[in-house]
């Protein structure tokens, strides 16, 4: 996810009934009768997300893939999320070459686009193609430029070639939605949106709705929902409450703290995701004259008070980090993770040392429900330690288009992949990646390093280690938290799954 396409946003759909927001005893009585039976087939779950479909976010990973990603594409693998395993999905195997320079992967044969075409390897060679495309702004961009040739023998046999064995191959084989060549430019309009998914689309109001069918020709079997309605609400408290109110299924990636209201098991189900991949950051313009001297964002970073925002923003189902890396990535190290402890005596002192800024622009995306609380504490943590703040909310589609100007000072947002390869979060990830990256940070250093860990052999931990000193020493992004998504529905919601991207799955929902 770019810095702010990383991360978070509120999703809804239809809800409960009237009369089991009443709390009466006959109501509570039946949604336990409901949660406890098996799930019918049929019926439309409305998606209510804070910010409509944008386009040009598709090949990322965004607000948009994760709540349509997999209702109308598939990816060629899906990861076992406990053991990052690769499982076959559109590619059934796949053989590696001894050399490690080649990847052959068999196609399932029976599947096909909503237009009814069969999907073939020319369509994975286009897929790829995509993604290592300036245009496609995906974080997946260097994975997908490291496939030098797509082989296609046979249209159910397509071999990837490489200059050198990637070691995150498989993330983008997760990552990379498989989008139809022949309806680009709808796609690119956002009127058209074609794939081999569980939904077809059916057409959208910009700004209001995006209405998606079952495709009954999808190769795992049809979806058991008849279709899936995305409404936009653009009021995180508006939304959430519209899951009380009777007019929303489902919240994807809430904020933990707003939940007690939905601690009746019997009513509602939170679902805590097994992907911690959203880490929280505070980034840092270095080219803006006050921030360009280090000592300046170290000492942001010993102001924050990481442990409060784990606690009073995400109620404690967050886990306090200087460092980006998820606990199940090998870049983990408690020691980093623990770097920044609160110290506002050591954030003056570096700030005096470097003749530090008195006054800062902390920006925010408006869409993302987190961030808003985020953001104040920065302000107040700041405040402490003699630097005022002044916050600036912003519009969650124009946000990125705003930090890849380098008009800003701050910024509070999320970033994901520290759940993936470690080269998949420095290469690619909008906040680290060498070249282009938000900080604006041009460095022949850090250039070097991300390149090294493209080398996958004994020495590789070692230079992970080395990398992600480089990143606390430089403070370019203060990680703040790592968190998993937070799902919330009425109890009736069952079968919710996603991918280690949190690209929900609603192929096996049922809200019946």
């Amino acid at each position: 996810m770019s810095g702010v396409s990383r991360r978070s946003v509120l999703l809804g759909a239809i809800g409960i009934g009237a009369g089991a927001l009443t709390g009466c005893t006959s109501a509570v009585q039946q949604a336990r009768e409901a949660n406890a039976a098996p799930g019918r087939d049929g019926g439309t779950l409305v998606l209510g997300s804070l910010a409509d479909i944008d386009p040009k976010s598709i090949h990322s990973q965004s607000v948009t893939t994760m709540a349509i990603g997999l209702l109308v594409w598939d990816t060629l693998i899906r990861y076992d999320r406990r053991t990052r395993t690769p499982m076959p999905a559109v590619a059934r195997s796949w053989d590696t070459a001894p050399d490690g320079l080649s990847l052959t992967l068999h196609l399932r044969d029976d599947v096909r686009f909503h237009t009814g075409r069969v999907l073939t390897s020319e369509d994975v060679a286009y897929a790829i193609s995509v993604y290592a495309s300036d245009a496609a702004g995906s974080q997946l961009q260097a994975a997908a430029k490291a496939v030098i040739a797509v082989d296609t023998p046979d249209p159910h046999t397509a071999v990837l070639r490489f200059a050198a064995p990637p070691p995150n191959v498989f993330d983008l084989l997760e990552f990379m939605l498989l989008v139809d060549s022949e309806s680009a430019a709808g796609l690119r309009a956002g009127t058209d949106f074609v794939g081999t998914g569980p939904f077809r689309f059916e057409g959208r109001e910009v700004a209001a709705t995006a209405r998606f069918r079952r495709f009954d020709g999808y190769w795992r079997g049809p979806a058991r929902l008849d279709g899936v309605t995305l409404r936009v609400v653009r009021d995180p408290g508006a939304l959430l409450t519209s899951v009380r109110a009777g007019q929303s299924d489902l919240v994807l990636d809430a904020a933990p703290r707003a939940l007690r209201q939905f601690r009746d098991r019997s009513l509602y189900r939170i679902t805590t995701g097994d992907v911690a991949d959203a880490a929280y950051y505070v980034g840092a313009n270095v080219a803006a004259p006050a921030l360009a001297d280090k000592r300046v964002r170290q000492a942001i970073s010993y102001a924050v008070d990481r442990e409060r925002i784990a606690a009073e923003v995400f109620a404690g189902a967050a886990r306090p980090s200087a460092a980006p890396w998820a606990q199940s990535s090998p870049g983990y190290d408690a020691a980093a993770a623990a770097r920044y402890s609160k110290d506002p005596a050591r954030a003056r002192a570096l700030l005096a040392e470097a003749g530090g800024p008195r006054r800062l622009t902390v920006s925010y995306p408006t869409g993302l429900a987190a961030a808003p609380s985020i953001a104040a504490i920065v302000q107040n943590d700041l405040a402490e330690v003699g630097v005022t703040v002044d916050l600036d909310p912003r519009e969650q589609a124009s946000f990125s288009p705003f930090l890849k100007s380098g008009r800003h000072e701050l910024w509070v947002g999320p970033h994901g992949f520290g759940q993936s390869d470690p080269l998949t979060l420095a290469a690619g990830a909008a906040p680290f990646k060498p070249k282009g990256n938000l900080s604006g940070l041009a460095s022949p250093e850090y250039t070097a390093l991300v390149a090294r860990l493209a080398e996958d052999g004994q020495g590789r931990p070692a230079v992970l280690r080395e990398y992600t000193e480089y990143l606390l020493d430089q403070q370019f992004i203060i990680d703040l938290v790592v968190s998993p998504a937070t799902y919330v529905s009425p109890a009736r919601v069952k079968g919710l799954d996603w991918n280690l991207y949190k690209y929900v799955d609603l192929h096996g929902v049922t809200i019946r």
